[in-house]
Order: C-alpha cells, then structure tokens, then sequence
C-alpha cells in the first residue's frame, strides 16, 4: 500500500560542500531508484541500466572520478542525502516547487510528463474536454500532484478514482470504467506496449516533469559542477545520443538546454568551492519589511536601437515582478558589468540583462533566461540563400563595433571549406547594405540588430533558419540566496504561462527565437507571494 513520505528536511546548514568530499576521495556516490525503467533500473542480469545511470557515468568520466550508486526509496531518500550517505539524488525525486524547502536541483536535463492515457477510440481529444469525466490515477505516485495541480488550475473538483496499481488503472480504461488515467509517460508506454494499437497518449501534458539532479539545499558548489558538466555533454552531444538510445520514438531538441558562456572544455570538481557559502543577508525578509524592489542593470538608452529596445524590456519585466511581488521598483546605479558588486553589497537586490557566465560562477547567480539571442544570417527574402555554403565568393557583411563578428563568421565558413569576403557597415545601414548598395549578399549578425531591419522590411528580407549561436538574457541574483532566486524564476515562469512575458519583449522575437522554457510545476503561489494574480500597483515608483 502506497504511503506518503516523511517531511525530513533538514534543520541545519552544512558549512562543507559534497564537492570537498568528492576531490578528496575521487569517488562521486549517487542515489537512485532501481525501478525506474527507462531512467534507471537493475536488470535480471544484475546490472544496472537506463538514461539516467548512463548519463551519471558520462559525467564521473568528466570528474575523472569513481561512480558509486545506492539504491534508495522514494521513502528514504531525503535522509540519505541529507546524511551525506550519497552527494546526489537521480530518478529517486522528480523536480516539483513543494521539494524547494528540502532539496537543491540542478538544470534539468530531459523533460519527462504525466500523461492521460485513453481509448484509442476515446472521443475526447483534449484535456479540457475531460474535466468532468472520471479519471484515475495510483496512490501514492506522482499522479496525484499532478491532478492536485490540475484540479487548482482549472478551479474546480476532477472526477479523480484511485487504484493501487497501474495495471488495474488502465484495465478500468480498457472496461470502460473510467475514460482515462494519469500517469508518467514513460511508464504508460511500458504497461500497454502489448496492445498500443488499442490506446493513445494525449499530447496535452497533465504536468511536464522536469528530471534533475538533487543536492543538498544550497549546496550551490555541486549544483554548478553538476550543471557545468550538464552543459559540457550537451554542447558535444553526448545527451542527444543518450536520448535517442533510450527514447528512440521520441524526438530531441538539443536547443532545449540553455548553455552558459564561459563553458571551456572541462568541467572538474576541482574548479569549484570545497565550502559553502551563505549571503550575510536575505534578500527577501528586507524586500517584504521595506516594500521596496531595488533593480540594476536598467540604463536610460533611447529606443530605436538593439540596446534600447533591450533596456525597455528589462525595465518592463521589473516592474511586472514589482507589481505581482506588490512592492515598489526602485532603480539603482549600474550596469550589468558591475553585477556582482551590486549584488555582493546590497545595493541591489536583482541586476537585469546578464547573460549567464561561468566565469561569474561562485559571485552570483542567474535566474532562468528571459531572452533568446544569437548569431544569425539575414538576406534578401528572394536570394535563395540558406546558409554558408551558399556564401562561397560571396560577400558577409558584420556589424561595426562587434570586434569579434567576422571571427565567429570565419569559423562557420572554415567549418565547411568556404571562402567568403568581408564588408563592414553599421546597424542602422544593415538592410541598406543589402537592399540598396547591394553591397553584401549577406548580414551575420546578432538577431537582436536585426530585427528592427526585418519588421521595417518584412517583405524584402528574412533570417535564414539557422542559429550560429544562441545566447541568452537572465537576471542576477546575489549567491546563494535560493529562496530570492527561486521567486524570481517562477514569476517568470508565471508571466510565459499567462503570455506576459511574450508581450513584453515581442519587440525582441521573431517567431523561432524563444526560448525554451523550463517549467517546474506546482501551485502559482511562491513564499506568500500569490504570482498569478498582480497585485496593484504600488504607488511609490522611482
């Protein structure tokens, strides 16, 4: 029978970092359930085997280090990684906002769902179409939160039956009992891969389930090397071939993965902090007492630019956290060059426009992305031009102030044997170059210069389809203060789910540049604060 675990958070702080202990000993100890197919399970030939223990031995080869796995419980789990009898949890726990008060996860690095199987020959084609028809769900797993959240998002009460098994939860399906059950995606496919021609799986989600690593709360040196490596593997495609080994019916976008700058070619235990370090002050009892937001990173540049365009959106985004947070936005001094030092000072509590960097690593942290950019090509929308291939002899034009345009440019063309000319213009004179002085068969640029260039002439030039690198915009956040970062990115998370956050930087998108979204379900409702439903707006503005 299904029990519900203990609350076992832990009440103390850890002054050491597992990552001490991993450097001293070269052994990395994980946690993870042995019955957990396709993630991680132990086979009847007493091996263990799936995604997830896959990818934790790509990442203790990156370490250099020796991998130890633990089997734990759904039960037992918390306890043994707050005992420190493993560094980190796998497939034990999957993300959701109610484990914050207990855990630490790391960048999710593949997106699972609880799903609604029916009938193949069900009439309804859509969640919303099976609010009042009986659903089920096996007690004790994670279906039950995600009809919990399900049921707040819809305002009302589902028609919710529960079994104890899955199997006898999709028998009731196939009788006719109830006309759907909820469950883990993966685990769906496997209980009816016997008669899948009789059953479909809705695209439309109950929840995604966000699969992560767990650490210890706070033990922020683990979660950046586990996040390092994370983004080493998928920068050279070691996750896309896990993927399709292990969910070959499925498709991967490999874009899905916000990497950092600053990556390098390593990621090593070594390079990060043997201890913890706590801020001196919480940033969100002071924002509560004093009623006041203080942002940086807001400049007053003129619209009408790349830059411009950018600083409007950082200062609308602002005063959309102040409003749903019902406090006032005060504007401080400095630029997101000076971050860090903001931050460590508190003269600000958030610093917009930062584009995440391993090399601030260990002085700050960054909140989710906000804002897609990178290199792309613009060309005339009848020249019939893709990419570099078709650029041979041809002329580039690059940006005047980007240093370092015709040196990115001339790496994608040395990647295919392609020789190109360079010409040099402005970003005001970009669509002139191309329209006019027919002077360059091609822009490569930062798609943020270019689109003003697109909307003045939509029907004249276009981006070609590919990213030459993709860079993104987040907000800085004092190190290691999780419960401030935490807000922060499920109010962003709020503001895409609500389409906000479209319409603040609709100016800064075309239709292929937003990102991918992390989304990690739970209630709308974070530290008191109700993210949902703004609140007035306060009445001191500066």
């Amino acid at each position: 029978m299904p029990v519900a675990a203990a609350d076992e958070s832990a009440d103390f702080l850890h002054a050491e970092s597992a990552i001490a202990e991993i450097t001293a000993t070269g052994i990395l100890r994980l946690g993870l359930l042995y019955n957990d197919p396709p993630y991680s399970e132990f086979t009847f030939q007493g091996e263990l085997r799936g995604f997830d223990v896959d990818l934790l031995r790509k990442i203790a080869a990156e370490w250099d280090s020796e991998l130890e796995f633990a089997q734990v419980t759904r039960l037992n789990a918390l306890e043994m990684l707050n005992s420190g009898q493993v560094h980190a949890l796998a497939s034990a726990i999957v993300r959701y906002r109610d484990r914050d008060a207990e855990l630490e996860f790391s960048q999710t690095y593949l997106q699972g769902a609880q799903a609604l199987l029916l009938r193949e020959d069900s009439p309804f084609q859509a969640r919303s179409e099976l609010l009042d028809q009986p659903i089920g769900y096996v007690q004790g797993t994670r279906a039950e939160k995600a009809t919990e959240i399900w049921s707040a998002q819809t305002g009302g009460t589902l028609n919710l039956q529960s079994y104890l098994t899955l199997d006898r939860a999709v028998a009731a399906v196939m009788q006719g009992e109830i006309s759907a059950v909820v469950a883990e995606k993966q685990a769906l496919n496997r209980v009816t891969a016997d008669f899948a021609e009789s059953v479909r799986i809705l695209d439309d989600a109950v929840t995604v389930e966000p699969r992560a690593f767990a650490v210890r709360r706070q033990d922020a040196p683990l979660r950046d090397a586990l996040n390092k490596t994370i983004q080493l593997l998928a920068r050279e495609g070691e996750l896309d071939v896990l993927f399709r080994e292990y969910f070959p019916d499925e498709s991967y976008n490999p874009d899905a993965l916000a990497i950092w700058s600053g990556l390098g070619e390593e990621a090593l235990p070594s390079q990060f902090a043997n201890e913890i370090a706590y801020p001196a002050t919480y940033a969100l009892p002071r924002i509560r007492s004093t009623g006041r937001l203080r942002v940086g990173g807001i400049t007053d540049t003129a619209p009408g630019s790349a830059t411009g365009s950018l600083n409007m959106l950082n200062r609308a985004l602002a005063a959309e956290l102040a409003r749903r947070w019902g406090v006032a936005l005060e504007i401080v001094s400095g630029d997101s060059g000076s971050a860090a030092g903001l931050l460590n000072s508190g003269q600000a509590d958030l610093v917009f426009g930062m584009k995440p960097d391993w090399n601030l690593a260990g002085q700050m942290d960054f909140s989710m992305p906000y804002l897609l950019h990178g290199d792309r090509l613009m060309v005339r929308a009848n020249s019939g031009i893709r990419g570099f291939n078709d650029l041979r002899g041809r002329f580039v034009g690059i940006l005047r102030g980007d240093d370092t345009a015709r040196e990115r440019a001339q790496a994608w063309a040395d990647s295919i044997n392609a020789t190109v000319r360079y010409i040099q213009t402005t970003e005001r004179d970009a669509a002139l170059t191309l329209l006019d002085y027919n002077n360059a068969n091609a822009i490569y640029a930062d798609n943020l210069e270019l689109l003003a260039h697109l909307e003045a002439n939509a029907n004249a030039l276009r981006l070609t389809e590919r990213w030459y690198s993709r860079s993104y915009y987040a907000i800085g956040l004092p190190y290691n203060d999780i419960d401030l970062r935490l807000l922060v990115d499920y109010t962003i998370q709020e503001l895409i789910k609500d389409g906000s956050l479209y319409r603040l930087s609709a100016s800064l998108i075309v239709s292929d540049s937003l990102p991918k979204y992390d989304l990690t379900p739970g209630l709308s409702s974070f530290a008191g604060f109700n993210l949902s439903h703004p609140a007035a707006d306060p009445a001191a503005q500066s």
